[in-house]
């Protein structure tokens, strides 16, 4: 999957779980945005490597292991030096939220990639969903309509 569309949908998820549960704000929303993009491009970046030419997923950050814990990882460390950006002690509640929120982001970007021929690792075995091109110009436009969606009623739902 090309990246814009797994950006577009784990902010289009994580703004639909922030708007559910009535967090939906200006902190949390640059929080979100953050997210995923930093975890996104991470997974890619450092699970990606050259093989005879050709790219190649690994199961460094491609793995449903340690996908989660790479998530968990940069919202923590993110968190904390934005509570410390803004003088704020750290706190239970927001951490357990965050950490949580980039685990999630790390399984969306591994379900994206499941769809794909290259699939992910469930230990050291692939496993895919389904065996599209990473490329597939319908999946790659579906799933990344479907973030902006899901970001668009997010942002445009309040309760009363």
């Amino acid at each position: 999957m090309k990246a814009l569309p797994h950006y577009l949908f784990s902010t289009g998820v994580s703004f639909g779980l922030l708007s559910l549960s009535h967090a939906l704000m200006p902190g949390s929303i640059g929080m979100a945005l953050w997210l995923s993009l930093s975890i996104n491009y991470l997974i890619d970046v450092l699970g990606h490597v050259s093989r005879n030419g050709n790219p190649t997923r690994t199961w460094l950050t491609h793995s449903v292991l340690t996908a989660p814990i790479l998530g968990a990882l940069v919202a923590a460390i993110s968190l904390d030096a934005a509570l410390r950006a803004f003088g704020s002690g750290p706190s239970l509640e927001p951490l357990a939220l965050w950490t949580f929120m980039g685990a999630l982001v790390s399984e969306e970007h591994l379900f994206l990639d499941s769809l794909t021929e290259s699939g992910v690792y469930a230990l050291k075995r692939r496993i895919a969903i389904a065996h599209f091109n990473y490329d597939n110009m319908a999946l790659n436009i579906g799933f990344a309509l479907l973030g902006v969606l899901l970001i668009t009623v997010a942002l445009g739902y309040r309760t009363p």
